[in-house]
């Protein structure tokens, strides 16, 4: 009773009379049905299915243009693809709201992109994955749902995980098996794990495995759940065989194959852009070396500083910048870039936010992205932290009108406050270690330095007791005191609660002297779930008794945390990323025929010149296209019969030419009457087909 009480009490402490402003909803992630119901209803774009998922979903892919002067069926254009990982809800979003915005969008600013090339997009690829994320329980799934036998015990997909503990999630489950273990708990920071250091003393504790039981008894747990082949390791270029998720062969699913049917079928597509989880953006690409069959996995020379360039205009329009960045082998994008032959780029579209600065905290007032009650169960307006009325709390309990509550008057409402949250009692499990003593107002033994490794213990986890005095003196402040007692009862998942209402943020001691070899990435985003998020993204590990291996933990990162932000980020985030396709759009090449130069040699015999010029900034094929010859290239041709040409080729190829005006010269000398006319004709798969037609005459042109 007195833990439910300390609960009742800081419940009751942090509601505060300011008036709730009324919020929009918050918006919702679509599912892969929602998504294609919302392709099929724009406007002013044609809609086509290129192939379908395993579970017969429909891959589709949208064209966007305007009329123009150039034919839209001769038009260049950019893809953007998203959602080949499964779980990369937030490209799907992005590419489908994209479109609607560009549309939206003067003309104007849209004319290089709409009305001289146009605009593919391919929203998922890999919509099966992408619906799991709608099911009751989460449990984050990036590859596609080809069934696998990850164990080679000739059964598939038949030990997954389940959700042990009821949270709706498939987390981590630390097992105290000392024969096993391959790790311990951070001294730093006891919600991550490390690999023991023998010389200093670390040895290993626990051994983790996803949430679950054995469902097949081989003493084995949960590896060999649902699916599949990750298809971003699918494509042929560094693609691993017999590689974890790579699929039995290239191209091996109906997704990929269908992705790379469509790019080949359509050689107009002339830059690409996919969202997704690999970078090429936010920096210049790191990757090096070679793979197995001797391609090279890093940007060809000639490459770099485009690419540089690109990032850094990249970084000007979105601000995203220093993406973690994993390997591209068989990703669709390296495919795109080194045997498609065109730019092609990938971003994230999102990073782990910058932490925020002290002053900057007591403002933020972070909102999570899942779904809210609505209607009058879920109106905030007149309510405070906790979801509770203090007006309407004292209208019941309030039993004398007195505007105070009794000792009987509390114990009701401690009793309604017990049905509300299922108890208030010590949890099963938890960190070890609980209550905490009596904060004082006393400096002693208090830390001089802001470094967490000075932070006062408190006995209460790693929580320090700089946080709990400062979540007493607001419940003090707010005329609701609390005694020794309810503090010796405090758990760490109580404090974790009542900061949430609070908005207090937890500090944790550390110790200076302790191994700090957790990830530096993990521990930024346990700052960021914990000072941001209100801490939704990390389950508390707490104790179970699981029916196979007797007492273990349960908890780890939610599902999704780190892959999807906060929703109401979606809107900015596209609002940037279409000023980039833009961008990208008005940088395509740009290729003309310059103006022939004839000169007669002889009575019947003629040079004639003549200069193919690239006015865009791109280059008409990256120079790794030019490299391997596997981009098709520019056709120049002069259509007279082959026995009138004295010198020169009848058929010429250009496989790359630069941007910025560069031009290349081709010269023949040939046989003919004065005045004929005969055609110089220049073709590309990409940029369509442009022909001069000359006559057999001295004439004047471009001298450079």
């Amino acid at each position: 009773m007195i833990t439910i009480c300390l609960l009742t009490t800081f419940l009751l402490a942090f509601q505060d009379g300011e008036p709730q402003i009324n919020q929009k909803p918050v918006r919702q992630w679509r599912t892969p049905i929602e998504i294609a119901e919302q392709v099929r209803s724009l406007e002013l774009v044609t809609t086509s299915t290129i192939g379908y998922s395993k579970n017969g979903l429909p891959i589709q892919c949208i064209e966007v243009a305007r009329d123009g002067v150039i034919p839209v069926d001769t038009r260049s254009a950019v893809l953007v693809v998203a959602g080949i990982d499964g779980n990369h809800l937030l490209g799907t979003e992005v590419a489908t709201d994209m479109i609607t915005a560009l549309l939206g969008l003067p003309t104007e600013v849209t004319a290089s992109l709409l009305e001289e090339h146009k605009l593919y997009v391919i929203p998922q690829v890999n919509p099966d994955a992408a619906a799991l994320y709608f099911e009751s329980i989460k449990n984050e799934q990036q590859r596609n749902l080809t069934s696998s036998d990850n164990d080679h015990d000739g059964v598939k997909d038949e030990d997954g995980g389940e959700d042990l503990n009821g949270d709706g999630f498939i987390t981590k489950m630390r097992v105290p098996d000392l024969e096993k273990a391959t790790h311990l708990a951070d001294p730093d920071e006891t919600r991550l794990h490390i690999e023991p250091d023998p010389l200093k003393g670390q040895a290993a504790s626990f051994i983790l495995y996803p949430e679950g039981i054995d469902n097949d008894g081989d003493g084995k747990y949960n590896e060999d759940g649902l699916g599949g082949v990750d298809l971003n390791k699918n494509f042929m270029h560094g693609y691993k065989e017999h590689g974890d998720g790579s699929g039995h062969w290239q191209l091996s699913e109906s997704e990929s194959k269908a992705l790379a049917d469509f790019v080949l079928q359509h050689q107009e597509i002339a830059a690409i852009i996919v969202y997704g989880h690999h970078d090429t953006l936010s920096k210049p690409f790191t990757e090096s070396g070679k793979d197995n069959a001797g391609a090279p996995k890093k940007l060809a020379e000639g490459d770099v500083e485009l690419y540089k360039l690109i990032s850094e205009k990249f970084l000007e329009l979105t601000e995203l910048n220093d993406v973690v960045q994993s390997s591209w082998d068989g990703s669709f994008v390296a495919w795109s870039y080194a045997q498609y032959g065109v730019p092609s780029f990938s971003t994230p579209l999102w990073s782990r936010p910058d932490p925020i600065e002290e002053e900057q905290k007591e403002k933020a007032t972070p909102e999570t992205s899942e779904a809210k009650p609505t209607g009058d169960e879920g109106s905030r307006e007149g309510r405070g932290r906790g979801g509770i009325d203090r007006q309407e709390m004292m209208a019941e309990f309030d039993t004398n009108g007195d505007g105070e509550l009794s000792e009987d008057e509390r114990a009701a409402l401690r009793e309604s406050m017990q049905d509300r949250f299922g108890g208030g009692g010590r949890p099963s499990g938890g960190h070890p270690g609980g209550g905490g003593r009596r904060p004082s107002n006393s400096n002693e033994n208090r830390a001089e330095s802001s470094d967490n490794s000075n932070l006062t213990p408190s006995g209460v986890g790693n929580i320090s007791q700089e946080t709990l005095d400062e979540l007493l003196k607001a419940a003090e402040a707010a005329g609701f005191p609390v005694d020794d007692g309810m503090m010796a009862e405090i758990t760490p998942e109580q404090v974790e609660q009542y900061a949430k209402m609070s908005g207090i943020k937890i500090r944790r001691v550390t110790k200076g002297n302790t191994n700090t070899a957790s990830s530096k990435e993990d521990v930024a985003w346990l700052a960021y779930s914990d000072d941001q998020r209100n801490g939704e993204g990390f389950v508390e590990w707490t104790t179970f008794e699981h029916p196979q291996l007797g007492t273990v933990e349960i908890g780890g990162w939610v599902p999704y945390f780190k892959t999807l932000p906060p929703t109401d980020a979606i809107d900015s985030i596209t609002e940037k990323q279409a000023k980039f396709i833009i961008e990208i759009a008005s940088r395509l090449p740009d290729v003309r025929l310059g103006s022939p130069i004839i000169e007669q040699l002889a009575n019947g015999l003629w040079e004639v010149r003549i200069s193919v010029v690239n006015d865009g900034w791109f280059p008409t094929g990256t120079a790794m296209a030019k490299k391997n010859k596997r981009a098709r290239p520019f056709v120049l041709r002069l259509d007279v019969p082959n026995d009138a040409i004295v010198s020169g080729q009848k058929v010429n190829r250009i496989w790359s030419l630069a941007g910025g005006g560069s031009r290349t010269w081709f010269k023949w000398v040939v046989q003919g009457k004065p005045n004929v006319e005969v055609n110089i004709t220049l073709f590309s798969d990409k940029f369509g087909t442009k022909t001069i037609p000359i006559t057999l005459k001295e004439t004047t042109g471009e001298k450079s």
